[in-house]
C-alpha cells in the first residue's frame, strides 16, 4: 500500500490468476470535492450513510419532485473502509424502485469474478454502509433515463478508478 496525500488516494496491488497490478483508490472526501465542480453536469448527488434499499426509496419519496417525474435511475458510489477513512471502489447504476446494491463479499461456492469482492478478501477490508448517488438532470424523455444514469456510471467508473458492480 502506497498513500497520495496530493490525491488523497491510496495505492493497493490487487492479484487475480496470477497477475497483480497495482490499483490507486480515491478517498471520499476527494470524490466529493471533485463531484462538486462536475455538479452543473449532474442533477444532483448525494451521499447516504448507513445505506439500504429502504433508505434510497426514502429518498427518492422525499425528492421526487426535484428529481423530476422521469428519474427513476441514478448511478452510484460505493465504498470499502481503510484505516479509518472510506475510500471509493464501485461504481454501478441501479433504479429507485427496486434498488439492487448489494454489500454482499466474494461467494466462494462458485466462480466469482467481482474484482471488488476479490479484493476486499484479499485485503481482509469491509464495505463501508455509505453510497454516493448522482442523479442525471431532469429530462422530458423517459427513455433516456436509463441511458444517462449508465453515461454517468462510465464517467465515475474512469474519473475515480472504480471497479464495475
Amino acid at each position: 500500500m502506497k498513500n497520495n496525500d496530493r490525491f488523497n488516494a491510496t495505492e493497493f496491488s490487487i492479484e487475480y490468476c496470477g497477475l497483480e497490478l497495482p490499483f490507486e483508490f480515491f478517498s471520499s472526501e476527494y470524490i466529493l470535492s471533485e463531484l462538486e465542480k462536475f455538479k452543473e453536469l449532474f442533477g444532483s448527488f448525494v451521499k447516504i450513510e448507513n445505506a439500504t434499499k429502504a433508505s434510497i426509496k426514502k429518498y427518492y419519496e422525499e425528492n421526487k419532485k426535484t428529481l423530476g417525474e422521469n428519474t427513476r435511475f441514478f448511478a452510484y458510489i460505493k465504498f470499502f473502509t481503510y484505516d479509518g477513512r472510506d475510500y471509493g471502489l464501485v461504481g454501478g447504476k441501479t433504479n429507485y424502485s427496486n434498488p439492487d446494491l448489494s454489500f454482499d463479499y466474494l461467494n466462494s461456492n462458485k466462480k466469482d469474478n467481482r474484482f471488488a469482492r476479490i479484493f476486499l478478501k484479499q485485503e481482509s477490508l469491509e464495505w463501508s454502509n455509505t453510497i454516493v448517488i448522482v442523479n442525471h438532470k431532469t429530462i422530458p424523455q423517459k427513455e433516456n433515463d436509463n441511458k444517462e444514469a449508465l453515461f454517468i456510471e462510465c464517467f465515475l467508473q474512469r474519473r475515480f478508478n472504480l471497479f464495475n458492480s
